[in-house]
């Protein structure tokens, strides 16, 4: 009964050392997390007050040479600030929001150094930023001062990027940040049009219901039709309405997504175990092929597949009837099995935008002209992708090759078929 007793105590006194100990590190870790998180709030405060500074003088000058300097400013401290915020556990409504101004602010002042954007546009935008810059310090320095002024800021900020209702303070300051985007970089018609496309504006088709739902899931997933099924619809506010169904069946767990409006699949993801048997890429490509037939993506062509130690990621692309142009912007993506080729993920998001194409003119470009003579055209066909603009182009679609080095390299060059800009140029591994 002594040795029981001893036996015990010892355990006793290991364990409070243990929680003893484990409590220093909790302790220790906050600080070091106050003090990190600190140094970099300071640090964004300092870069805000640098960057009104820098948004000033750009707009004091007229002579380019002058504005070139400010304007580089304007575009690093952008780019600084961005780094800082997001390494800051702060509200994501005002990270986002934020990050999203200070990235706009720093691609404006970037075209306005490659004299892209007109001098009275520039000078009227560089007006209202500064304003709204020295009124978002303010509030800034009010939201800070207050976080780290609390005890254990470090649970208070995850407590506040958790939480579904953040603190005033953070929730105003995302408020008029977007009020601020709105009004100094208010949306182009091209941007406008991408945005109604992420949230799914454009489809017009009658809603389905919950139940709908899980019969089109049923018909796409037949191997799944005995499985046990949650679904529930996405919560108000939502960026677009869409019915999530969960399933179990034996060693497989997963989820469906469909749009509300129309019943399309968005996304789908299967988890199971991956044994060690491999099937070959080519085998992998049928499977994906013929996956993509079955759930009624017929316009689309295989166009990359890669691989991981337990799956191959492959890229199907739209492909217009008319000139056979592939259409980057319109993806789906699908993730199967290297062990059989099950397909265990979906993602058709690109797709279901659907981009809208423009009519176009086709003018001959004389490719040997066109590149360097080292250069030769492996390959030519056509193809769609958007411009700085964010307006779908049609471009001939070039694989060049070039000896670089004794080494012959490969490019992809897409050229538009109109204005002979070349919209991208990447090497292919």
């Amino acid at each position: 009964m002594k040795i029981l007793s001893s036996v015990l105590a010892i355990g006793l006194i290991v364990m409070g050392v243990f929680l003893f100990q484990s409590k220093q590190s909790e302790t220790e870790l906050n600080r070091h997390l106050r003090a990190q998180y600190t140094e970099r709030m300071s640090d964004a405060s300092d870069k805000l007050g640098e960057l009104e500074i820098a948004v000033q003088k750009a707009s004091v000058f007229n002579e380019p040479s002058a504005q070139a300097e400010p304007l580089e400013d304007i575009w690093r401290l952008s780019s600084e600030i961005k780094s800082d915020i997001a390494t800051l556990p702060l509200q994501r409504d005002f990270s986002n929001e934020w990050m999203n101004y200070l990235g706009r602010l720093g691609d404006f002042a970037k075209m306005k150094s490659e004299q892209k954007v007109p001098e009275d546009k520039w000078l009227k935008v560089a007006a209202n930023v500064s304003r709204n810059l020295d009124e978002f310090s303010n509030e800034w320095e009010n939201a800070t001062t207050d976080l780290l002024a609390q005890k254990e800021p470090y649970k208070e900020w995850r407590k506040q990027v958790a939480t579904a209702k953040p603190s005033e303070n953070w929730s105003g300051l995302a408020k008029n940040v977007k009020s601020y985007t709105e009004s100094d970089f208010p949306l182009t018609a091209s941007e406008a049009d991408v945005q109604k496309k992420r949230e799914l504006k454009h489809i017009d088709e009658k809603e389905i219901t919950q139940q709908q739902a899980v019969d089109q899931f049923k018909k796409i997933f037949p191997q799944f039709k005995n499985a046990k099924i949650v679904t529930t619809k996405s919560k108000p506010g939502a960026t677009y309405p869409f019915y999530h169904v969960q399933f179990q069946e034996g060693i497989r767990i997963g989820y469906a997504d469909f749009t509300v409006k129309g019943g399309h699949l968005l996304s789908t993801l299967v988890e199971r175990p991956v044994s060690k048997d491999r099937i070959g890429p080519e085998v992998i490509k049928e499977k994906a092929t013929q996956a993509a037939k079955t759930y009624g993506f017929d316009d689309v062509e295989l166009v990359e597949s890669r691989e991981n130690h337990s799956v191959w990621h492959v890229t199907f692309i739209r492909v217009t009837p008319e000139n056979k142009a592939r259409v980057y912007d319109d993806a789906i993506q699908m993730k199967l099995a290297k062990d059989n080729g099950e397909v265990l993920g979906i993602s058709t998001m690109e797709y279901i935008q659907k981009e809208t194409l423009p009519s176009q003119k086709i003018v001959a470009i004389n490719w040997s002209e066109f590149f360097t003579e080292d250069v030769r055209v492996e390959n030519e066909a056509f193809a769609y992708t958007d411009n700085k603009e964010l307006q779908q182009r049609l471009c001939y679609d070039l694989l060049v090759v070039k000896e670089i080095n004794n080494i012959p390299e490969t490019f992809q060059v897409l050229v538009d078929t109109e204005t002979k800009e070349v919209l991208k140029t990447e090497p292919l591994s």
